[in-house]
This record gives structure tokens, C-alpha cells and sequence, in this order.
């Protein structure tokens, strides 16, 4: 493992671990976000790829973390716009898209 590899995976699983002492029951999602927001998408990718290889010396809430990083996210609605344009998206089958943003 390599210097920069042994340091994602520590603070990966130093990050879990503060989550499990504050929020036990919500530690892998909020693990998860912290690494989806703070972390470079190259140390994500990286982290990513060594739980692929195995994920050895990672903790079993920061695998399930970094696993919830492997999966594709769909971004939640940001206005009433897109709100609006998500919920009209596959009713009957017609596109109700708005185009008001």
C-alpha cells in the first residue's frame, strides 16, 4: 500500500469512527457524505479503487461508506423549478418539463 493509499485509508476510517461516537445509527451515510463533499474526486476515486482490490485495513463502516461512493448518485433537486421538473418526468409517460429553469 502506498504512503498517500495508507493516508486515505486512515483518515477514511478516523472520519467513520467520529461518525459512530456522534451518530451511531447514520455513521455510514454520514461518512459517505463527508467523503462525497470534503474529498478530492481523485482521493475518492482512489479510495474507491482500493476497496475494489479488497479495501484492506478499512473498517466496516468506512467499506460501507466508500462503497456508497462506487455507486452512481442522482443529485437531489436544488429549486421548485427542478422540483417540479423531476416529479413531471414520468407521469403517463409525458414530458412535463418546465423550461423556467
Amino acid at each position: 500500500m502506498s504512503d498517500t493509499l495508507g493516508k486515505l485509508v486512515y483518515m477514511a476510517n478516523q472520519i467513520a469512527r467520529e461518525f459512530e461516537n456522534q451518530r451511531p445509527g447514520e455513521a455510514v451515510d454520514a461518512t459517505w457524505d463527508h467523503l462525497w463533499h470534503f474529498w478530492d474526486p481523485r482521493m475518492r476515486e482512489m479510495i474507491v479503487a482500493h476497496l475494489a482490490a479488497g479495501g484492506e485495513g478499512l473498517g466496516e463502516t468506512a467499506k460501507a461508506a466508500v462503497a456508497k461512493l462506487a455507486a452512481p448518485v442522482a443529485p437531489e433537486p436544488q429549486t421548485k423549478a427542478t422540483e417540479f421538473n423531476k416529479a413531471g418526468d414520468h407521469e403517463d409517460g409525458r414530458n412535463l418539463m418546465s423550461d423556467a429553469g
